[in-house]
C-alpha cells in the first residue's frame, strides 16, 4: 500500500501542473480576445531563460519529426529574433503590425507598428523597462542602465549632462587620431593595402574602446598589440589598464553567467582570469577616482571634458550648488558602475556600425563612389589635422556620410528587440490598429527593430534585382532590405503619418509629456537624424531608441563614426577580399566579366554571415568573419 501511494503522489504531482499550466493557457487566451490585439497561441513564454538558452535544439526537433500542419500557426513566434531573421514577414502573416503570443506563462507583445512605439516609449510609467533582465549587467553596482523609478531618475539626472559638446570634441579629435593609427595596421608596412584584414570587427572594437577611454576616463591607449606589459602595471596591480578592461570585455559572458565567487574559485583558466580582470580594473577606476579628487582639491586644473573627471567634481560641489538632496551625486562605486555600462553599451554598439557599416560599403561599390565624391567636395584634399568639429561635423551628418550611417542602423539596428513591460503596472490602454485596446498586465513588450524596413513607415521603390531578392523572405516586392543611403535624400516633404488618436482618446498628451521628461532628465529633443537628411515618423527609427530611456551617449556614437569613416574614405577604398576564390595574381589576369563573377561570390558569402548574425548583448556577426582590404583610391581591383 505505501508503495503504491508513492507511485500515485508524483502522478498526482503531474497531473496537478498538467491541469494548471491548462487553466493558465485559457484564461490568457480569454484575456488575449478581450486585449482586442491579434495574437497567435504559442507552446512556449519565448522569453523564458531555458527557451532562450535552448530553443535552436527544440524548434529543429519540431521541423524535423512534427507535421509541417502542427507547427506552422506558431513555429516563426517562437523564435527569439524573429524580428531579425524573418524581418515583416510574421507581422504581415497576421495582418498586424502589433501581435500578442499567448502561452501559459506570461505575455508577449511585438510590436513593429511606429505609432504604437511612440506611445510607448513615450509612457514611461505606463511600461516600464523589465529591469530584471539587466540585472547581469549589474557588474560593478546599479547603474542608470539597470534601475527604474526614482533611482533611475535619479543616476539619469547625474549621467545625461556628461555627454556635452566640448566632451564631443574630446571625442571627434580622438577618432581622427585612432582611426589614423587602425589604418597603419590595415595598410601595412608599404602603405599600399596590398593585404588581407581577416577580422575588422576585432580592430573596430578596439578602436572604440579607444575613443571611450580617452574621452570617457582620461586614459589614452595605443595601437601596438595589446600585452600585459610589467612595464605597464599600476603599482599593485598584476594586470596593465589596458590588458585588464580589454580581457573583462571579451569574457565578459562569464560575468554575466557568474558570481565572482564561482569565477574566482573556479577550474577553468580563463574564468579566474576574468575575475582577475574584474578585480584589476575595477581598483585602477577607483585609483582615478582618488587621483582626480586630489587634483581638484589641490587646485589643479582639470580636463572638464574627461567624463570621470565631471562626475567626480559633481562629488565635491558645496551643498548649495548641488539641485536637491534626492539628486545627491554619484558615490565612488555608482561613478564605477555607470562608467563600466558606459563602456560595455557604448564600445560594442560603435564598433559593430562600423564594422557593418564598411561591409556594406564593400559589398555596394557605388555607394562606397557616392560617399568618397561627397567627401572629396566638402574636404578639397584637406589634411585631416586641418579637419574641425565645429565645421566639418554638420556637413558629415547632413551629407552622404550621414546617409551612410543612418542607413546601417536602419538595416542592422545595434538591438533586435528594445524591452518594456506591463510587470508591476495594470492593464495599460493603447491604441492600435486605429483601434482602442488593452495590454494586460505582465506582458512582456518587444519593439522591434524590423519598423526600419516596415513599407507603412518607409518610402520604397521596386527591388533591384527581383531575381535575387535581398532577403529571402521579407519584402520581396520593395527595395527595403537592400543598403542605399541615397534614400534618406528623398522628399524632404514627407509627412508624419504618426496619428493622435491617443491624444484624442485622453490617454496622453504625447508633446506635453515629451517636453516635461525632456526638462527633467535634460534629454535631447533633436531628431536622430541631420534636418537636411530624411526624418522618419516618430517611432519608425529606433536604432538609438526613443523617449526618456533613449541611448545617452547617441551624439557621441555618431560623432566617432562619422569621424572614422570620413577618415578612412577621404583617402581609401574599401573592397571584399576573394583570397578563397582566387589569388592575387589570378585576379590581376581575369578581364572585368570573371572580376564580376569572383566578386559575386564574396558578395554571397558575405551576406550569408551578416544574415546569420545574433546578439548576446547586441546585434554581431558570430558565425564567423568577412575579409576585407583597404587600398588607396584609384588602385582598387573591383570598381564596376
Amino acid at each position: 500500500m505505501p508503495s503504491a501511494l508513492l507511485l500515485l503522489l508524483p502522478l498526482g504531482l503531474i497531473s496537478a501542473v498538467a491541469v494548471n499550466c491548462y487553466l493558465c493557457f485559457r484564461r490568457n487566451i480569454e484575456k488575449a480576445k478581450e486585449s482586442g490585439i491579434p495574437y497567435v497561441v504559442v507552446p512556449v513564454f519565448v522569453l523564458h531563460r531555458f527557451w532562450l538558452t535552448t530553443h535552436p535544439l527544440w524548434l529543429k526537433l519540431a521541423r524535423n519529426f512534427l507535421p509541417e500542419e502542427w507547427i506552422e500557426s506558431w513555429y516563426d513566434y517562437v523564435r527569439p529574433e524573429f524580428p531579425w531573421e524573418l524581418r515583416n514577414e510574421p507581422f504581415k502573416k497576421l495582418g498586424s503590425d502589433t501581435i500578442l503570443s499567448v502561452s501559459g506563462g506570461d505575455f508577449c507583445l511585438w510590436t513593429a507598428d511606429a505609432d504604437v512605439i511612440s506611445q510607448i516609449t513615450t509612457r514611461r510609467n505606463d511600461f516600464p523597462k523589465p529591469t530584471h533582465l539587466y540585472a547581469s549587467v549589474d557588474v560593478y553596482g546599479k547603474n542608470v542602465a539597470t534601475t527604474e523609478g526614482a533611482a533611475w531618475r535619479r543616476h539619469r539626472k547625474l549621467t545625461t549632462p556628461l555627454f556635452t559638446e566640448r566632451n564631443n570634441h574630446l571625442v571627434w579629435a580622438e577618432t581622427l587620431d585612432q582611426t589614423q593609427a587602425m589604418l597603419d595596421v590595415w595598410l601595412g608596412k608599404n602603405r599600399q593595402g596590398n593585404q588581407t584584414v581577416d577580422r575588422i570587427m576585432d580592430d573596430t572594437m578596439r578602436l572604440s574602446l579607444h575613443v571611450i577611454s580617452r574621452a570617457g576616463f582620461g586614459r589614452k591607449l595605443e595601437w601596438p598589440q595589446i600585452q600585459n606589459e610589467e612595464a605597464e602595471l599600476g603599482e599593485g596591480h598584476s594586470m596593465s589598464y589596458t590588458y585588464a578592461l580589454h580581457f573583462l570585455l571579451d569574457h565578459i559572458i562569464f560575468a554575466f553567467l557568474f558570481n565572482h565567487t564561482i569565477l574566482k574559485l573556479s577550474p577553468v583558466k580563463v574564468m579566474r582570469r576574468t575575475y582577475q580582470a574584474y578585480i584589476e580594473w575595477g581598483n585602477y577606476m577607483r585609483e582615478m577616482v582618488v587621483s582626480k579628487k586630489a587634483a581638484i582639491k589641490a587646485g589643479q586644473g582639470l580636463d572638464d571634458m574627461d567624463i570621470i573627471g565631471q562626475l567626480v567634481q559633481g562629488q565635491l560641489l558645496p551643498p548649495d550648488e548641488k539641485s536637491s538632496s534626492k539628486d545627491a551625486s554619484l558615490s565612488d562605486s555608482e561613478i564605477l558602475a555607470n562608467s563600466f555600462v558606459l563602456i560595455l553599451a557604448g564600445h560594442e554598439t560603435v564598433a559593430n556600425t562600423l564594422h557593418y557599416a564598411l561591409l556594406l560599403l564593400a559589398m555596394n561599390i557605388s555607394s562606397q563612389r557616392n560617399l568618397q565624391k561627397d567627401l572629396q567636395e566638402h574636404f578639397q584634399g584637406r589634411p585631416i589635422s586641418e579637419w574641425d568639429y565645429d565645421r566639418d561635423l554638420p556637413a558629415l551628418l547632413g551629407g552622404m556620410t550621414g546617409a551612410v550611417l543612418n542607413e546601417q542602423l536602419r538595416l542592422i539596428a545595434p538591438a533586435v528587440n528594445i524591452p518594456k513591460c506591463t510587470y508591476g503596472v495594470p492593464d495599460q490602454p493603447l491604441i492600435v490598429n486605429g483601434k482602442k485596446c488593452t495590454v494586460p498586465t505582465n506582458t512582456f513588450i518587444n519593439l522591434c527593430s524590423s519598423v526600419h524596413t516596415n513599407p507603412s513607415w518607409w518610402p520604397h521603390g521596386p527591388p533591384k534585382d527581383p531575381k535575387n531578392p535581398a532577403h529571402p523572405v521579407s519584402n520581396l516586392d520593395n527595395d527595403l532590405e537592400e543598403f542605399k543611403p541615397e534614400r534618406w535624400f528623398l522628399d524632404p516633404d514627407h509627412k508624419d503619418k504618426t496619428t493622435t488618436t491617443a491624444k484624442e482618446l485622453n490617454i496622453l498628451d504625447d508633446k506635453a509629456k515629451a517636453a516635461d521628461d525632456a526638462e527633467e532628465f535634460s534629454i535631447s529633443t533633436t531628431s536622430d537624424t541631420s534636418r537636411s537628411l530624411y526624418r522618419p515618423p516618430k517611432g519608425a527609427f529606433i536604432a538609438f531608441s526613443e523617449g526618456p530611456r533613449s541611448c545617452l551617449g547617441r551624439r557621441f556614437a555618431q560623432v566617432e563614426a562619422l569621424g572614422a569613416l570620413a577618415v578612412i574614405f577621404s583617402q581609401y577604398s574599401v573592397e571584399l577580399a576573394v583570397d578563397n576564390w582566387a589569388t592575387d595574381q589570378e585576379v590581376d589576369e581575369m578581364d572585368e566579366q570573371a572580376r564580376r563573377a569572383v566578386w559575386a561570390k564574396a558578395v554571397s558569402e558575405a551576406q550569408r554571415l551578416i544574415r546569420g548574425s545574433s546578439s548576446i548583448i547586441t546585434l554581431q556577426m558570430r558565425q564567423g568573419s568577412v575579409p576585407l582590404r583597404f587600398v588607396r583610391k584609384g588602385s582598387e581591383r573591383f570598381n564596376f
